[in-house]
């Protein structure tokens, strides 16, 4: 796993104290909805509860809301632990199932693509899998094509898991349905496990084009990861789940879950939650209007902006700027956090992430941009 020390590792990983606005994390830029707000409200009601074993309540609404059987839904302590727990599921089976003649174990084995979410990596080291990497290039604007059927799937021996995030973190690109079912149908194929993480999908304009939720019940091996994290903008809460009509895979998840591992404060935010329409309806407007106004103002300073479809943006400085000036002084003289995405796969420190937030905060974004790359690029010519 590559080690950036001198960059936080996530978004919103940040110990200084003088952060305003924090442009490194990518959530919904309304925050909280009030009804989950009101669901938390007296939090002492729910203290004295032990959390709910399976969920059912919160599995019965989403049930009603995703239009996928409840027994088809796992809950987690966020994503994070969904990925985590699959992982360890397809692992013990290997372990289980596959033994080399020797008796020695054969290592399972996932394809992902990078650049991509870290959270995969450790997931799958943490289980022993061998990680082949499908690299996206910046040639092409790090596009994802069907070439990954070929080198990310069928060039790959003894694969037994594929992960894709869509919209992809830190690229910003959703992978079609059309493209999604093509991968799903040679996963189904070869019997291998395909995730699609799906935690940033809910603010995507149109996503139907891009969701695989109508394609999960006609395919055993496609199992859906998704989050309350991001579309609702509770991070703090964890809170995220898993669908597959895979019902093997669903036991032996579930059977490695930690007990009670999503409290009551959870599947109190969760089912407010989801009582939610005209919440996501006005974020999705407004982010689409933002990135519009954030694409155009960033390459005017000169930057190279990633034209996505995600509710954040992945750009790039120039290569003569000193990065680690360039984002010093955007928390020193802005008190803005960026996040650097030097610690993603195929991705160099000159690469950094914005979430899209209200215009007046995009604003002061691009205000404290411009001094800084100002900044930046005078100090370049002196030392010419």
């Amino acid at each position: 796993m590559e080690k950036h020390d001198k960059y936080p590792a996530h978004g919103g990983d940040c110990k200084q104290n003088n952060i305003r606005l924090d442009f490194s994390v990518n959530i919904n830029p309304l925050g909280p909805p009030k009804s989950v707000l009101n669901a938390l409200k007296n939090p002492a009601s729910l203290l004295g509860k032990y959390p709910s074993p399976d969920q059912y309540a919160l599995r019965e609404q989403l049930e009603a809301k995703r239009n996928i059987p409840m027994d088809r839904i796992l809950i987690g302590n966020g994503a994070s632990e969904i990925i985590s727990i699959l992982a360890g599921a397809i692992s013990t089976r290997k372990l289980k199932n596959s033994s080399t003649e020797n008796g020695g174990n054969i290592l399972p084995v996932a394809s992902v693509i990078a650049p991509t979410f870290s959270g995969y990596e450790r997931a799958l080291l943490a289980y022993g899998f061998d990680i082949k990497y499908f690299k996206l290039t910046e040639c092409y604007d790090f596009r994802f094509n069907e070439s990954f059927i070929d080198h990310g799937i069928k060039d790959i021996d003894n694969l037994d898991l594929v992960i894709l995030c869509n919209p992809n973190n830190p690229t910003g690109e959703a992978i079609p349905k059309t493209l999604i079912k093509k991968i799903a149908d040679e996963c189904q194929k070869r019997d291998i496990i395909l995730a699609i993480d799906e935690t940033f999908m809910g603010l995507v304009n149109n996503n139907s084009k891009y969701n695989c939720e109508s394609i999960l019940g006609k395919n055993k091996n496609l199992i859906l990861i998704d989050a309350f994290t991001k579309l609702y903008a509770i991070p703090g809460v964890r809170l995220g789940y898993c669908a597959t009509y895979n019902e093997e895979l669903l036991k032996d998840m579930s059977f490695i879950k930690p007990e009670w591992s999503v409290s009551t404060f959870a599947e109190a935010a969760g089912i407010a939650a989801l009582s939610e329409n005209s919440y996501i309806d006005e974020a999705i407007t407004l982010i689409e209007k933002e990135k519009k106004y954030l694409l155009k103002e960033l390459s005017s300073l000169g930057f190279c902006p990633q034209k996505g479809e995600a509710p954040f943006i992945l750009f790039s400085i120039p290569q003569k700027y000193n990065t680690k000036t360039f984002y010093d002084k955007m928390i020193k003289d802005h008190g803005i956090l960026l996040r650097n995405c030097s610690n993603f796969h195929g991705l160099d420190d000159h690469y950094f992430r914005i979430g899209i937030k209200k215009h007046e905060e995009n604003v002061e974004l691009m205000k404290a941009l411009k001094n800084v790359s100002s900044y930046c690029s005078q100090g370049t010519r002196l030392q010419q």
